[in-house]
């Protein structure tokens, strides 16, 4: 069914809807490739979206098979907000092209009546005033995805080894992706049994081989080729880094092909905690201002494309190499050839996922997207809005091309099995406790820990759509009676 006046169209699933329990109306302010990634993981858990663009093709293949409502309007316009409903939305999302524009957005939709907005904001600029913007503007969340990609490419650089590093309870635990080589010797053990030899508070939470992702129980055998991801604290993973051989040591300097808000985040980031920036950029212009505000930085005015230059300024000396153009291809290719220069650590940013698996294949496994960096904050935002029960999510990272979910949660007093041992809840299959944070100490769990009120745990499971701690289990008992009926988790099966 198609409506035409303003509105552009209801996409073909609409009717597939009828038993759904809609949690919350979602105006999304641009039709770019995150509004759409966004359009798709909210309609999907249930939620009623809307996408308001003013150039919007219903028939285009990222919008066509999505339950969402397509309303053609300018962002920023009063009227076509208004007949978006964002009077009545629950969140508005604004993540078009134009930061005025997004502002503006959330600023209008606030006043017409909407609860919460989120605001992409990029240059740099205006990301110095962000606290400003939600506190006296009113906006509520506000996300910069190069800042945050810069972020997550520093821990990177900390843990040269990993694949993928992801940060809880403000940095004192990680969960570390890893490929495992057929000389590694965690291979061939079971997991409970590694544990014991290793003698580190380490938990090997989701494995992935031959494309098929698993949540491991003690019994599973690590096989080479396979990426694990394993949590811990940072102390622990290099503990265990070590044991297997390799380089535990941050880098000391890193070649950063590009000049843009990315790689200006980035080189200030790293300069900051003693990390050598080298900047290669064509244009004059990013040169001086980064030249200007990290004076840490040695800035390369030329075609960092060209592999001759790459040769001439040393790229066999770094200890990582970080491609961030605003071309993938050019990410993608420059990475294979700075990985064949042998550098120790290479970084890729790519926002086409359908490259990630070909690069990997080809031995650049890290490779970082803005696109998928913004959608699991502003996804965290929302789904904090919607837990009620049980506890609030404070963080969530997806994994994996977003088939895996790591979330940290704070419990509430309302998570019915307070003060139970974890191997007498009834948890959900493919769901694991990875982590408790209890009175500022962290432990990976076993089969004999207990939850408390005010803790803090991280949760791992190949379920999407969690908004809450009590989504983990079958069932929800309260209050709780020890029960020695209940199935034994067999994940925590380890000792």
């Amino acid at each position: 069914m198609r409506k035409l006046r303003n509105i552009l169209c209801r996409t073909n699933a609409v009717f597939d809807r009828k038993g759904w329990a809609v949690n919350m109306r979602i105006l999304i302010i641009g039709a770019g490739r995150v509004g759409c990634m966004l359009a798709e993981s909210l309609s999907s858990e249930k939620h009623d979206v809307t996408i308001v663009d003013s150039d919007l093709d219903p028939s285009a293949g990222a919008l066509d098979n999505l339950d969402v409502m397509l309303i053609r309007g300018g962002g920023a316009s009063f009227s076509a907000l208004r007949s978006a409903g964002a009077g009545n939305a629950d969140v508005v999302v604004a993540v078009t092209r134009n930061d005025e524009v997004n502002m503006l957005s959330c600023i209008t939709s606030k006043k017409l009546g909407a609860k919460y907005s989120i605001a992409r904001i990029r240059d740099p600029e205006y990301a110095r005033d962000a606290e400003l913007f939600m506190n006296q503007l009113n906006i509520d969340f506000v996300i910069n995805p190069e800042r945050s990609t810069a972020a997550e490419i520093l821990r990177l650089l900390r843990i040269p080894a990993a694949v993928e590093v992801d940060t809880f309870f403000r940095g004192r635990v990680e969960i570390v992706g890893l490929r495992v080589t057929t000389d590694d010797v965690i291979i061939g053990e079971f997991l409970k049994d590694l544990r014991k030899r290793v003698k580190a508070q380490i938990l090997f939470c989701v494995v992935e081989r031959d494309g098929e992702v698993f949540i491991p129980r003690g019994d599973f055998v690590i096989m080479g080729g396979d990426l694990v991801y394993f949590a811990g604290k940072y102390a622990d993973v290099t503990k265990l880094l070590r044991i297997m051989g390799r380089e535990t040591g941050m880098v000391e300097n890193a070649m950063i092909l590009g000049g843009n808000r990315a790689a200006y985040y980035l080189s200030m980031l790293a300069a900051k905690i003693g990390i050598k920036p080298v900047i290669v950029e064509a244009d004059e212009r990013k040169c001086e201002r980064i030249a200007e505000d990290v004076p840490q930085a040695t800035v390369i005015c030329g075609d960092g494309t060209e592999p001759e230059l790459l040769e001439s300024e040393n790229i066999r000396l770094m200890d990582a190499f970080v491609a961030l153009t605003d071309s993938d291809e050019e990410n993608l290719m420059l990475s294979l050839f700075a990985n064949r220069c042998g550098v120790r650590k290479v970084v890729a940013m790519a926002n086409r996922l359908d490259y990630v698996p070909l690069v990997s294949s080809l031995g650049v496994d890290s490779v970082i997207s803005p696109l998928v960096i913004t959608a699991s904050h502003i996804l965290h935002f929302v789904r904090g809005l919607s837990a009620s029960r049980g506890g609030k999510i404070i963080s969530l990272h997806r994994l994996l091309d977003g088939r895996v979910e790591a979330l940290e949660f704070e419990v509430g007093s309302d998570m019915p099995y307070l003060e139970a041992k974890i191997k007498e809840m009834p948890i959900r299959q493919d769901v694991m406790i990875a982590v408790i944070s209890s009175g500022g100490n962290s432990m990976v769990p076993d089969g004999d820990a207990v939850i408390k009120k005010g803790d803090r745990v991280v949760v791992v499971t190949t379920h999407t759509g969690f908004d809450e701690l009590n989504d983990i289990f079958t069932r929800v008992d309260k209050p709780y009676v020890p029960d020695e009926t209940l199935p034994f988790n067999i994940n925590y099966l380890r000792e």
